[in-house]
C-alpha cells in the first residue's frame, strides 16, 4: 500500500507545469540559485524573491546533472509521498490495533484498543490531506505551501509522539527534538508558518526541559542541547540570507531593516505586504474591498466549502470537543499531547489576523483536528469500531477529492506524459533602466518561467547594478522613486 501510494504521487508529480507561482517568480529563483550562490538586493529586481523561502533552494540543491531541468518535478512529491507513507503504515497498525509493521514488537488481543499509540491515531488522521495532496495537491512546480504543510504536520506529530506518555523514554526525548528541529525547518519554507512553528517549538523545549523517568537528565539536556544548536542552524542562516535579499530579516514586513545600500524600499516591502494580504483574503479583486472587514463574508463564504481543508478537520475538532466535555464530568487528566492544540490555534490567530488564505493554515487546522480527533478515537476499545472509523476516514477523504474531477482534472493530463517537461522560456523583451541596466520583461504575462537573467515582470526603472557588469554584486533602487511611484498609486 504504501508502494502504491508513492506510484500516485509520482504520476501526479510527472503532470505538465501546473503551478502559477513556479512562472511568477519560482522558476526564476531557483534559476539564480543555481547560478549564483547569493545576490544582494535580489528582492529589488522580483520583489517575491524576498520571501526567502528554503523550499527553491531545496529545488535547486535537486538541478544536478541528469536532474537538471527537472527538480521541479521532484522536491514537492517526495516529501507528500513521504507523509501519505507515513500515514499509511500508521494506518495499517491501527487497524491491526497496535501491531507493528516490520518485525517489530506485535500487541494482540481484542481487548488492546488503548495500546494504540495516539501519534499512530494522530498519523491516520492526516491521510486525509496527504491523499488529497497526492492526488489533487500542485506537485509540479516550486510550490511552497504544501512542503511547509507537509514538513509541519510531521514536526507536530512528532510533538505528539514525544509527548505520548505511553512512549519509552528515550524515544521521547528524541521525537521532541526531532518536533523542534522541523518546526525550524517550516519556518524556512514560509514565514507564515512562524507562529505556530516557534508556539510548537517551545512545547517540544519545555517538554524535553521538563520531562522525568529513567532517561538520564544530562542525556535529555544533551537532546535539547541539540535541537537548540540545530534550530539555530537552520533558522540564523536563513534570517541572515533574508538580510541580503531585501535588507530585512523578515520580510515583506519592513522592520528592523539593516543600513545596507541594497535595502528594498519601505514602501514596496508595504506594498508587497498588503499585497499578500489581499490576496490570501480573496483572492482577484480590488485591494480596497479587502479592506477592514469586507472581506470577511465572502472568505466564510469559501470556507464552508472546502471540505478537506476546513469541513474534515473541523468535524474531528467538533468530536474531539465533545468527548472531552464528557469525559471532563466524569474527570480524568487529559493526555499531555494536547497541548499541540494551544500551538495550533495561536498559529490560527496569526493566520487569521494577517493572511488567511486556505493554503496557510492549512498545518494549524489539521494538526487541532487530528489532536482533538485522536481524543475522540482513543475511545474506541474493540477492533470492529477502529476498522469501521478507517473506512469512514476513506469515505471521508474520498468525497474530499471531488471524485467527478479527479480523472479528467488531474490524472487524465498525467497519463500522456512521456518525459518530465523542462520548464518553458517565456517570450521576453528587453527593456532598459534608467541606469541603462538590460532587464527582461515577459510579453503578454506576468510569468518569467525560465528566461535568461534577469528578468522581472514589474520593471522598477530606478534599478540598478550596485557594481557595474557583475550581477552578482546585487541591486539597488532609488528609494525616493519608488516612494512617488507608491504616492501615485
Amino acid at each position: 500500500m504504501v508502494c502504491a501510494a508513492a506510484g500516485i504521487v509520482a504520476l501526479r508529480s510527472a503532470a505538465p507545469r501546473e503551478h502559477y507561482d513556479t512562472g511568477l517568480y519560482g522558476a526564476q529563483a531557483v534559476r539564480w540559485f543555481t547560478t549564483y550562490a547569493v545576490v544582494p538586493g535580489l528582492g529589488n529586481a522580483i520583489g517575491q524573491m524576498g520571501f526567502n523561502s528554503s523550499v527553491f533552494l531545496c529545488v535547486a540543491a535537486l538541478e544536478q546533472g541528469a536532474l537538471r531541468g527537472v527538480g521541479h518535478h521532484l522536491f514537492v512529491g517526495m516529501l507528500v509521498a513521504a507523509v501519505l507513507g507515513m500515514s499509511v503504515r500508521a494506518g495499517m497498525r491501527v487497524w491491526r490495533g497496535g501491531n507493528l509493521i516490520g518485525g517489530e514488537k506485535i500487541v494482540v488481543g481484542e481487548s488492546d484498543a488503548r495500546r494504540v499509540a495516539g501519534a499512530d491515531w494522530f498519523m491516520t488522521l492526516l491521510f486525509v490531506p496527504g491523499a488529497i495532496a497526492g492526488a489533487m495537491g500542485k506537485l509540479s512546480g516550486t510550490n511552497t505551501d504544501l512542503p511547509t504543510t507537509m514538513v509541519a504536520l510531521v514536526a507536530a506529530w512528532m510533538l505528539v509522539r514525544g509527548l505520548e506518555s505511553s512512549d519509552e523514554e528515550r524515544g521521547r526525548a528524541v521525537a521532541l527534538g526531532m518536533a523542534m528541529i522541523l518546526f525550524s525547518v517550516a519556518v524556512t519554507f514560509k514565514i507564515s508558518s512562524a507562529v505556530f512553528a516557534l508556539s510548537g517549538w517551545v512545547v517540544g523545549a519545555c517538554a524535553l526541559w521538563r520531562s522525568g523517568g529513567e532517561f538520564a537528565f544530562a542525556r535529555r539536556k544533551r537532546v535539547l542541547l541539540g535541537a537548540v544548536v540545530m534550530s539555530a542552524a537552520i533558522v540564523g542562516p536563513w534570517i541572515a540570507r533574508g538580510v541580503v535579499l531585501t535588507g530585512y530579516p523578515f520580510f515583506p514586513s519592513s522592520a528592523m531593516g539593516a543600513a545596507v545600500d541594497w535595502k528594498v524600499p519601505a514602501a514596496a516591502a508595504r506594498v508587497q505586504l498588503e499585497f499578500a494580504q489581499s490576496f490570501a483574503r480573496v483572492p482577484v479583486i480590488p485591494l480596497a474591498d479587502t479592506s477592514g472587514w469586507r472581506w470577511l463574508r465572502p472568505w466564510a463564504r469559501e470556507l464552508v466549502r472546502e471540505r478537506e481543508g476546513f469541513l474534515i478537520p473541523a468535524f474531528f475538532m467538533l468530536a474531539g470537543v465533545v468527548v472531552m466535555i464528557l469525559r471532563g464530568r466524569r474527570g480524568g487528566a487529559l493526555p499531555r499531547w494536547l497541548w499541540v492544540v494551544p500551538a495550533a490555534l495561536a498559529g490560527l490567530v496569526f493566520w487569521f489576523f494577517g493572511a488567511p488564505a486556505m493554503r496557510f493554515g492549512e498545518p494549524m487546522i489539521w494538526t487541532a483536528g487530528a489532536a482533538l480527533g485522536v481524543f475522540a478515537a482513543r475511545l474506541l476499545e474493540n477492533a470492529t469500531a477502529r476498522r469501521v472509523t478507517i473506512f469512514a476516514l476513506l469515505v471521508m477523504t474520498g468525497w474530499a477529492a471531488h471524485p467527478r474531477l479527479l480523472w479528467g482534472s488531474y490524472f487524465r493530463p498525467s497519463m500522456g506524459v512521456r518525459t518530465l517537461e523542462r520548464l518553458p522560456e517565456a517570450k521576453v523583451e528587453l527593456r532598459r533602466t534608467e541606469s541603462g541596466l538590460g532587464v527582461y520583461v515577459p510579453l503578454g504575462t506576468n510569468q518569467c518561467w525560465d528566461a535568461a537573467l534577469p528578468c522581472s515582470p514589474y520593471l522598477d526603472p530606478s534599478l540598478r547594478l550596485r557594481e557595474a557588469g557583475n550581477m552578482q554584486a546585487g541591486f539597488a533602487v532609488d528609494a525616493s522613486a519608488t516612494q512617488q511611484a507608491e504616492a501615485s498609486r
